[in-house]
């Protein structure tokens, strides 16, 4: 139990990291390369959520 919780949180942090700089790049870099940088995080977020999903409910102890 405590091996899976340790890779959750894990997860959560690279999340909330991959959302910061996500919503820079929309900020920092020109109009179309901003919004395909946001979008490939958004994607991969997308992609460690399912993750996290099937982590959760598979995880032997």
């Amino acid at each position: 139990m405590n091996k899976r919780k340790t890779i959750l949180t894990l997860l959560w942090i690279l999340i909330a990291l991959i959302a910061a700089g996500s919503m820079a790049s929309l900020i920092l870099f020109p109009q179309w390369k901003g919004i395909f940088f946001a979008g490939m995080g958004g994607f991969l977020i997308l992609n460690l959520l399912l993750s996290m999903f099937f982590i959760r409910k598979n995880f032997r102890n």
